[in-house]
């Protein structure tokens, strides 16, 4: 196994590394390095969005919520997708149509202030820090099951891979690598149902369906019923519903699309790869269950099943997809994270006067800055990986649904506004999440996400109608006043 995995792997690294190479020598200024030259098509874009958001949090911790808790976690997917729509219609294309570079930079621009888009900044630099979090530690488990190498070394194998081929070619590479790896993804799980279909029990596929759900009924009622309550997972659906809607790391795609048109069919595309994955990663986890019903961890559940269950090069394109997945959105993230501070701070504040060449290379130093940071945390194992990703998913959707998603359709929305409701949003989630769910959700239903996106809205409209409307030429890119 460990053999043809370093070959699979090697094969991966060889192509992903041309890619990143032939990037770096069509790379000059900044638009080519966080947009891409605006040269990506609706194919590969919305392969792009698909990997992007198809992450660790997928393939380790999805999996392992559906092993834990069975089929009712599919119902966050539908939250998502839904965010995905309202992305599509409300949001892309008017955020394509400015062609600015970051989200930040949209911001500045809805609002006319600069300040308001370096809090935006700010915020997006702490909440993906949590997500990365959860990328590395999952990393880190996969190295752990299959190989039995520390996690420490697999998370800094991750980090140097993924920050040397973001480093050369930004944008342009990620997206073609990207591409490359929503294939992978693809590929490796439609592989993967069909062989653990017919190790619960061969026979025809309908005839293992029926036994595994019977199974897991006799184990535990609530793997093929409500495992969650529906007030729970309405919450779960609302913090990646509303998170995907507003995503800097999904949004900051757009910029590198062609056209609005293009923008909105990627989405599409997108989904279309999404249903395909959710599908087959609810079988996995729960097929999973049926055949290791007591694994020590339920993060462990694919990486074990591409060690004991599958064929050899099955296992090993699954364990390259997997790593594939957490290897795109470690890009995705730092790319944003390091535009944030590179290009919304640095390039704003501090040298606003600086050449396209130093800021290429302030980008590059920033994206290895932030690549180190999460390694701690990511070692601390503060809870599972899914559970990290709906964390920051909430933070997201806290602070910036309402700002970027109403502030692009109610034109009143003013940056004294903006402001507060950034501030209000991330405020109100951080001091629910960490002094007042757990002992007051169950007694009142309340979500931290519900209770961020509450505040954050209800700012953003009192403060709005307080202060004084943004003039026509700040809302004429996006309502097209005079």
């Amino acid at each position: 196994m460990s053999d043809i995995f370093f070959v699979v792997l090697g094969v991966y690294v060889a192509i992903i590394m041309g890619i990143a190479i032939w990037s770096y020598f069509q790379t000059e200024t900044e638009v080519d390095f966080l947009a891409a030259g605006r040269s990506i098509g609706p194919i590969v874009g919305g392969a792009v969005l698909a990997a992007t958001q198809i992450s660790a949090g997928t393939f380790v911790g999805t999996a392992g919520r559906h092993y834990l808790a069975g089929v009712s976690w599919v119902f966050p997917w539908l939250g998502l997708w839904t965010g995905w729509l309202v992305c599509a219609f409300f949001v892309a294309p008017k955020l394509r149509r400015l062609g600015a570079l970051t989200v930040p930079d949209y911001i500045s621009a809805r609002y006319g202030s600069a300040k308001a888009g370096a809090l935006a900044g700010v915020l997006i630099v702490v909440a993906y820090t949590i997500y990365l979090v959860a990328q590395f530690q999952a990393g880190g488990e996969i190295a752990e099951v299959v190989f039995g190498i520390r996690p420490l070394t697999a998370m800094l194998i991750i980090v140097a891979s993924t920050a040397l081929y973001t480093l050369l070619g930004g944008v342009r590479s990620s997206s073609y690598i990207d591409f490359l790896q929503t294939l992978i993804m693809v590929a490796a799980l439609i592989v993967a149902v069909p062989v653990l279909l017919n190790q619960v029990g061969g026979g025809s596929p309908v005839a293992a369906v029926e036994r595994s759900l019977d199974f897991l009924d006799t184990l535990d009622d609530r793997l093929v019923g409500w495992y969650y309550s529906p007030r729970e997972l309405l919450a779960f659906a609302i913090a990646f519903g509303l998170s995907i809607a507003a995503a800097p790391y999904e949004l900051t795609r757009f910029y590198s699309m062609r056209d609005e048109r293009t923008v909105r069919k990627a989405i599409f595309v997108a989904i279309g790869f999404q249903v395909i994955i959710a599908t087959s990663i609810m079988s996995i986890g729960m097929l999973m269950r049926v055949l290791f019903p007591n694994l020590p961890s339920q993060d462990q559940a694919t990486a074990t099943m591409a060690l004991h269950v599958l064929p050899p090069v099955v296992g090993a394109l699954l364990l390259v997809a997997m790593l594939s997945a957490i290897m795109s959105t470690v890009n995705s993230i730092l790319l944003v994270t390091g535009a944030g501070v590179a290009h919304d701070l640095y390039g704003k504040f501090i040298r606003p006067d600086a050449s396209q060449k130093h800021l290429v290379n302030a980008n590059r130093v920033a994206i290895v800055v932030l690549a180190i940071i999460p390694l701690f945390f990511a070692l601390q194992k503060l809870g599972d990986v899914q559970g990290i990703v709906l964390e920051q998913a909430k933070f997201i959707a806290s602070f910036f649904f309402v700002p970027i998603v109403i502030g692009l359709n109610w034109r009143r929305g003013t940056a004294k506004g903006a402001v507060a409701s950034m501030i209000g949003g991330f405020l109100a989630c951080l001091v629910w999440t960490l002094w007042f769910q757990e002992h007051y959700f169950p007694l009142y239903g309340i979500d931290s996400v519900e209770l961020g996106v509450g505040a954050s809205l209800i700012l953003f409209i009192m403060v709005s109608l307080m202060t004084k409307p943004n003039p026509g030429q700040t809302l004429e890119p996006f309502f097209g006043d005079k």
